[in-house]
């Protein structure tokens, strides 16, 4: 999957990633977008340099870019809700 961010979308991710005041699994979702950016104002990074620097899997920036893909900016910066209800204590 390949991330191409807008200037739109580019300047609102930055933003969030400085105003200190979003959850951290959306600032570094925001993050990742930005590194993974292959559009005309990004440069992006390679999956595993991503994972890395953030401090999460490779496969959690991949299924990342998936959903920005297939599902847009906004369902990508969301938590993923879980198919399976926690069970009971």
């Amino acid at each position: 999957y390949k991330v191409t961010l807008t200037q739109a979308e580019r300047n609102q991710l930055t933003e969030l990633t400085r105003c200190g005041k979003s959850p951290t699994s959306k600032f570094i979702y925001a993050r990742a977008l930005l590194l993974c950016d292959a559009g005309e104002f990004g440069d992006p990074w390679r999956v595993s340099d991503v994972a890395a620097a953030l401090g999460v899997t490779s496969r959690t920036v991949e299924h990342l870019k998936q959903r920005f893909v297939e599902e847009g900016l906004d369902a990508a910066l969301a938590r993923k809700s879980q198919r399976k209800p926690r069970e009971a204590t």
